[in-house]
């Protein structure tokens, strides 16, 4: 039976509450939090995206009109292509699951890349 989240549906139950490890983040890769603009592709559209956080498994991007749960698509980020999946999806943000982790030489790159994309961009707004 699928469990209703602020993302959506997840197709999945929820485990039982004392099987649910303490502290607020489960995840299994740390996530780095940022604000940069990225390019998604789905088979139906392509368009600039935020992206709010980026770890070795997935992506959290923020925007209008994203893919919906179970859709395919291309993430370009400091001209990397990343294929994954939408695993969750709000009217605003939604969670991808990388087809393949990003190995820590990747991330490292890329989050120095985007490091230096938020500082530009920052500095351009002042």
């Amino acid at each position: 039976m699928a469990r209703k989240t602020q993302f959506g549906t997840s197709g999945k139950m929820a485990p039982p509450a004392a099987k649910v490890a303490p502290g607020p983040d489960r995840r299994n890769a740390a996530r780095d939090p940022l604000e940069i603009a990225v390019s998604l592709y789905s088979v139906a559209q392509s368009r600039v995206v935020l992206m709010l956080d980026i770890s070795a498994s997935g992506a959290r991007i923020g925007g209008q009109a994203l893919p919906g749960i179970g859709k395919d698509v291309l993430l370009t980020v400091a001209g990397v292509d990343l294929f994954g999946t939408v695993v969750r999806a709000s009217d605003t943000e939604t969670a991808i699951t990388f087809d393949e982790p990003l190995d820590d030489a990747e991330l490292d790159r890329l989050r120095s890349v985007l490091a230096e994309q938020t500082q530009s961009a920052m500095l351009y707004a002042r």
